[in-house]
């Protein structure tokens, strides 16, 4: 088929960025020596580093004001996107194939805008982009179809003519149930790849195994 719209996840699928996100409520225990885990996932789900550390710092009764929390954290968050994250492998090679093409191109991911921004802006990814939709921002979730909907009327395609790119069965379990096709890309952050290659109508263990001649 002939896509009109492509729609990316960040962290995980544009950026090999979910390491610094890997354990950094534990980091942030750590620096308080508090040698705690805590699986924020399955308590939490995907959220933002405010809500994260809220918890955080009420479960582990940590001594510290939440705003002093988050400035500590957004610091070390802040310094990785500005400085050390990089492209995930072979996506670049897509991109250039859909700026080719005209095929109008959005971001949607739970990361704060004000560390994606800059991070694409470093990366020189900025101008392959339309739209970029942060979920923390806009305080929604792409557990619900909503925000690709939203997408979908910025880049002017209906989702049966767009094509979702993720790393995270949650995410890409939404698209597909609302009408988008999925390329999916292996991640070791993401728990069930096996439920995710299912998911997708493209399943890669690098973006440089995805077929550019789709488009």
């Amino acid at each position: 088929m002939t896509y009109k719209a492509a729609i990316f996840d960040l962290d995980g699928t544009l950026l090999d960025s979910m390491s610094i996100w890997d354990n950094l409520c534990g980091k942030f225990l750590q620096r308080h020596n508090i040698d705690r885990e805590i699986d924020l996932e399955s308590k939490l789900g995907v959220t933002t580093i405010r809500k994260a550390l809220e918890y955080v710092i009420k479960e582990c009764s940590v001594d510290i004001s939440l705003e002093d929390a988050y400035t500590e954290t957004w610091q070390i968050v802040e310094e990785f996107y500005l400085n050390k994250a990089q492209l995930k492998p072979g996506i670049l090679a897509i991109l250039d194939r859909l700026q080719q093409k005209h095929i109008p191109c959005g971001v949607i991911t739970a990361t704060e805008s004000g560390l994606v921004i800059p991070a694409l802006e470093r990366i020189g990814l900025r101008g392959y982009f339309n739209e970029i939709f942060s979920c923390a921002d806009m305080q929604t979730s792409k557990r619900t179809p909503d925000v690709f909907f939203q997408m979908s009327q910025v880049l002017g395609a209906a989702p049966v003519d767009t094509i979702v790119f993720e790393d995270a069965l949650y995410a890409a379990a939404t698209a597909k149930k609302a009408g988008y096709s999925i390329a999916a890309v292996y991640d070791a952050t993401e728990k069930s790849p096996q439920k995710l290659k299912e998911c997708a109508d493209w399943y890669c263990q690098s973006w440089e195994e995805f077929p550019l001649d789709i488009f």
